[in-house]
């Protein structure tokens, strides 16, 4: 399970007074930069860090002053977003801690928070499958936090764009096909959006020449706000999985056996040796569908799969400044 959303108690780095407003300043938490009011918070002081896409209740004084401004769910939560306050990008929100609670604690469910999931808009039915167990649930961790700790500067490394969609799992196995969603195998039927894509790309004959390798993948286009240029949804690969090893495949080893299959891949923005200025590569248009809007951000992953004893697998993502505080539709 990805810690991206986790609210934790966190002690304070140095605080540094905004730019461009004197009663603001700013500070970072795990590479997450968070904007607060100059002699609320000293270095070294507590507090719990909220990051962006969680629903935090309003009844709580702390988040009150959330609802004054932004529309509530029926839970009485608001969603809180990326901003840039005064020119200076923020994300995430610091509130003062319980008494009782100490550094490490992560306090999603004592504080009420929720954690905001987006509207898929291409027809989905409520009935599932059991999850057969075999095709594991996709996490992948914040380039913020764990890119300092676990990148090497040099290390080869692969940038691909993050497209904005579903994620979906697809294998032949068992002598049948498997569609999922990222947490629910839902069952075959009429505007069922995972089926219709392995439907229309042929995934049944495709995948049966391929048994026991699952493809996970990105149904894009009339799935969320962000569209591509298409009608529709289709289909690009970002990873293969060997089912009995348990195994990824490295980066050349998927694009090759993608393209055996005859599907198409998420575009590849950068292949090279690592250096934190690539961090500017999450923003701009889109490479998907001709630059049809902002850009998502990108993934990263190392050239040859590995792991860290601290993370796991080393596979990050980062949300690019323009898509976190981008218009929704």
């Amino acid at each position: 399970m990805s810690t991206e959303h986790n609210v934790n108690v966190v002690r304070l780095g140095d605080i540094h007074k905004h730019d461009n407003a004197d009663s603001l300043g700013i500070t970072e938490v795990d590479g997450r930069p968070c904007i607060v009011r100059l002699g609320e918070y000293q270095p070294g002081d507590l507090a719990v860090y909220v990051p962006i896409d969680s629903l935090c209740p309003v009844a709580d004084p702390r988040f009150a002053f959330l609802g004054e401004k932004h529309k509530q769910n029926a839970e009485g939560q608001v969603r809180l977003r990326a901003a840039r306050l005064r020119g200076v990008f923020s994300m995430g929100l610091l509130v003062k801690p319980d008494a009782d609670m100490v550094e490490g604690d992560e306090v999603r469910e004592r504080m009420g928070i929720g954690i905001w999931e987006p509207d898929v808009r291409f027809g989905a039915s409520p009935d599932s499958e059991v999850d057969p167990g075999f095709l594991p649930v996709y996490d992948i961790e914040s380039a913020r936090k764990w890119a300092p700790l676990v990148l090497e500067e040099g290390e080869e490394v692969v940038l691909t764009e993050k497209v904005h969609g579903a994620n979906g799992r697809f294998a032949w196995h068992r002598d049948r096909l498997w569609c999922a969603s990222r947490t629910r195998f839902p069952k075959d039927g009429p505007g069922e959006m995972w089926w219709t894509v392995a439907h229309a790309l042929g995934l049944d004959e495709v995948l049966a020449r391929f048994p026991g390798l699952a493809v996970y993948g990105e149904v894009y286009g009339q799935v969320q706000d962000l569209k591509y240029g298409i009608k529709g949804a289709s289909l690009v690969v970002f990873d293969i999985l060997d089912i009995a090893a348990r195994r990824w495949f490295d980066v050349d080893e998927m694009h090759a056996t993608a393209a055996e299959m005859g599907l198409p891949t998420v575009p590849v923005l950068y292949r090279g040796p690592w250096s934190p200025g690539l961090a500017s590569l999450a923003e701009g248009p889109t490479v998907l569908g001709g630059g049809a809007h902002v850009r998502e951000g990108w993934v990263l992953r190392p050239v040859k799969e590995r792991h860290d004893h601290r993370l796991g697998r080393v596979l990050l993502k980062r949300h690019g400044e323009g898509y976190l505080t981008r218009k929704e539709s």
